[in-house]
């Protein structure tokens, strides 16, 4: 299947993508460079990883093209978007920045499913509290 993020890159604008430690790990081994992980993250004001923005986008993606240079091993977090956990309403969305939401998710089930999936890797991985 085709991207259906190519040539777009919005969510790639001020990114504030939290990043998990097994996201870490995957870039720096994978990176076709030695890369250390505070060259694109850094920990935010509540305490995660988050990655870095280079000239208000995203460090990993390359603005000409706009397409993401690690997209093979991407963060967890970008591979669900444009699903998003919302904690303060306690429920999955779609992230209105985003422009092509309706490519996604073209079913009730597959969204509930990514959800969980979401919910799961919040608990997990970020070690969130969720009801």
């Amino acid at each position: 299947m085709e991207n259906r993020c190519d040539y777009c890159g919005k969510c790639c604008i001020n990114t504030e993508m939290i990043l998990s430690q097994q996201d870490i790990e995957k870039i720096i081994k994978f990176y076709p460079k030695k890369i250390k992980k505070k060259k694109f993250s850094f920990i935010n004001q509540n305490g995660f990883f988050q990655l870095k923005n280079s000239t208000n986008h995203c460090v990993f993606l390359d603005n000409l093209s706009m397409k993401c240079t690690i997209y093979d091993f991407r963060p967890q977090g970008c591979r669900f978007y444009p699903l998003i956990y919302d904690i303060d309403e306690q429920l999955c969305k779609l992230d209105a920045d985003c422009p092509r939401t309706h490519v996604f998710y073209e079913s009730k089930q597959d969204f509930e499913k990514s959800c969980r999936n979401l919910k799961n890797f919040l608990r997990e991985q970020l070690n969130l509290k969720l009801d």
